[in-house]
């Protein structure tokens, strides 16, 4: 029997590896969100920092559900709270995260046959891109 491959010849298990490092790259601060927004005193910053925590657990779900569907397991990775004294070095790392599962999930999307999954996929890189610039805000609120 044939191994089912994607439109370029990858594998469901390499397609399932891309999700997966997307899943732990960007959401391993998620939970952390809520005890960000409170080291945060000014409102429209914490704000911010509120909906990029909702908007991470949206992504969570439909990466998870994708690498269900693909017959795969999610491989969630919560860090604890990271070691640092203020909220700008959190965000200044979250940035680099930020854009770096753009890149992953562009990647993936790439992977996948035209249809829903991909679809979706490609509205979670598009929505990446609208977090980085909320990140950058943050960034340049906390420096002020």
């Amino acid at each position: 029997m044939a191994k089912k491959t994607t439109e370029d010849g990858q594998t469901p298990a390499e397609l399932l590896d891309l999700l997966n490092q997307a899943l732990r790259l960007e959401y391993t601060l998620i939970i952390h969100y809520p005890r960000l927004a409170a080291g945060i005193e000014d409102a429209e910053t914490k704000k911010l920092v509120q909906y990029l925590g909702t908007a991470s657990v949206h992504h969570a779900d439909v990466v998870a559900d994708a690498i269900i569907q693909l017959g795969g397991k999610p491989a969630w990775s919560f860090a604890p709270f990271p070691d640092i004294q203020e909220p700008l070095q959190a965000f200044q790392i979250q940035l680099r995260k930020e854009q770096q599962a753009l890149d992953l999930h562009r990647k993936a999307a790439g992977l996948l046959p035209a249809g829903p999954m991909a679809g979706a996929i490609e509205s979670l890189a598009k929505e990446e891109q609208s977090h980085i610039s909320i990140v950058e805000k943050i960034i340049a609120r906390l420096k002020q």
